[in-house]
């Protein structure tokens, strides 16, 4: 019973941790003009005219977890937490944090519900300013997410109740299309930006990004129609299905958890994939000669951006497998004691028992091996206004252009607002943001000083507050040599 409980609270703190945070979008950084070799990660056409004549990325580091169904309540504040200031009666006899599900709260409204769980670490990377008009960068980048979209609500609650009570729950499910998407890789890019015309007022950049990827592993659940039904406690009648499945083999969470989930670095070994990606942007720039004595060195009164962002594909072949089960007509399906050793034994034991299930019950059809998976590819747009000297006011919208479908990773669409103080050594920014697709509100904040930085996309709610309703936070250091310093007319 024990183990049941401890399955079951950790499936829905897996579903319920976080309340949707930004995936990914390390905006303080992406937003200042001192981020150097960064700006290649939201705008290759940023780096034309960098602030350093040389910069390098030694280590950056973001982790993000997201999803729509609940959130952790906590009777204590998560600097409580880190600080070691808990309250003893929240406190087990080893003196660490005794977790309730109670403090799990739901969000029952009806609509389907996504998971997203991320890390991206940004290795070394290395740019240098060719000349007055261009620039080049060189940088390598490990990503790793598990995202599930489209849940029903009703199935997740079906799995939630099994899981609380020991046993199946007898009940009819005619709304479970959902996708499940894992993937993990490595990419090596090289970055070239260039001005194309300077004005004096008025001033324009472009640049583009090519990435060579190497897959460390990835799986996907497409699900296109399950009808079922559950009798009881052992027993499930499948009415209709039409689901496809495809992975790299068996042991890809184990290796995702001692790899990128752990913010280590995969090794080449741990290669079985490749592919090719790109990004392009461009970057225009308003310098009116009347708001010279208003701006800061960086020249421009308005800043206007445009860009594609992460276009392109993985491809996994001899390690691959595909499936797909189809089934029109009813079939029973009796869940006896072997499913419940074989996923006691681990997630590899209990995939290879369902799978040779599905072989032996099920109309399955075994596929070609070959996976193709997408990029979670989005169009960015970016104003930067330059208020008054130091004082800056961002708008970045980022706005997915994968199906939540798709063998794909997607990066879901955000409106983020930050009003910023910039200066060469310091820098403080605030994003306001709208995200999770539009459908969430956070406050987060960016610090850094000099070289070293630290940011979070909702920094209220994930520190000053009991109620956790997302969480993410990335840090890094960078450092470069600074360019010489030119008149505002300059290039």
């Amino acid at each position: 019973m024990q183990l049941k409980r401890s399955f079951s609270y950790g499936v829905y703190l897996f579903f319920g941790f976080v309340n949707t945070a930004l995936a990914q979008n390390f905006s303080g950084l992406q937003a200042s003009n001192f981020n150097g070799v960064h700006a290649i990660y939201q705008n290759p056409a940023g780096i034309a005219d960098c602030r350093f004549k040389k910069h390098s990325n030694l280590v950056t580091t973001g982790l993000m977890f997201s999803n729509d169904y609940a959130s952790l309540a906590l009777p204590f504040t998560f600097k409580e937490w880190i600080t070691g200031n808990v309250p003893n009666q929240y406190l087990n006899a080893s003196g660490n944090v005794q977790w309730q599900s109670a403090w799990l709260q739901e969000n029952l409204n009806g609509k389907p519900k996504n998971v997203y769980l991320g890390v991206e670490n940004r290795g070394p990377a290395y740019m240098s300013r060719l000349g007055r008009n261009g620039a080049f960068a060189i940088a390598t980048r490990t990503k790793g997410a598990l995202q599930v979209n489209n849940v029903s609500e009703s199935l997740v609650i079906l799995g939630k109740n099994s899981l609380d009570s020991g046993r199946l729950q007898s009940t009819q499910i005619s709304d479970s299309r959902f996708a499940v998407n894992i993937n993990s890789y490595q990419e090596l890019s090289a970055t070239f930006a260039h001005v194309l015309f300077n004005r004096k007022t008025y001033y324009l950049k472009a640049g583009g990004t090519a990435k060579y990827l190497m897959g460390l592993g990835t799986a996907y659940a497409i699900n296109n129609g399950l009808n079922f039904t559950m009798n009881g406690r052992d027993s499930l009648q499948l009415n209709q299905s039409d689901v496809a499945v495809g992975y790299t083999q068996n042991a890809l969470l184990s290796r995702l958890n001692s790899g990128a989930f752990q913010l280590a670095i995969p090794t080449l070994r741990d290669i079985i994939g490749n592919g090719f990606g790109w990004d392009a942007g461009v970057v225009f720039e308003y310098r009116p000669d009347k708001a010279d004595f208003i701006t800061s060195q960086n020249r421009y009164l308005l800043k206007v951006g445009a860009s594609l962002l992460d276009m392109g594909k993985l491809t996994y072949g001899k390690q691959g497998k595909t499936y797909t089960i189809k089934n029109t007509a009813p079939v029973l399906i009796k869940l006896d004691s072997g499913f419940g050793k074989a996923f006691a034994n681990g997630i590899d034991s209990g995939i290879d028992y369902a799978r040779k299930y599905a072989q032996q019950h099920l109309n399955d059809t075994e596929g070609t091996g070959r996976i193709e998976t997408a990029l979670p590819s989005i169009l960015n747009i970016q104003v930067d206004w330059n208020v008054f000297k130091w004082f800056y006011v961002n708008v970045n919208w980022s706005q997915a252009v994968v199906s939540r479908r798709d063998i794909a990773l997607r990066r879901p669409s955000s409106v983020v607002v930050m009003p910023r103080f910039e200066s060469k050594w310091v820098e403080c920014s605030v994003p306001l943001s709208v995200y999770n697709d539009y459908r969430n509100v956070g406050m987060g904040l960016y610090l850094r000083l000099g070289p070293v930085f630290f940011g979070t996309d909702n920094f209220i709610k994930s520190v000053n507050s009991n109620s956790y309703s997302s969480l993410d936070f990335y840090f890094g250091i960078s450092t470069g040599l600074p360019g010489k310093k030119s008149k505002k007319k300059g290039s």
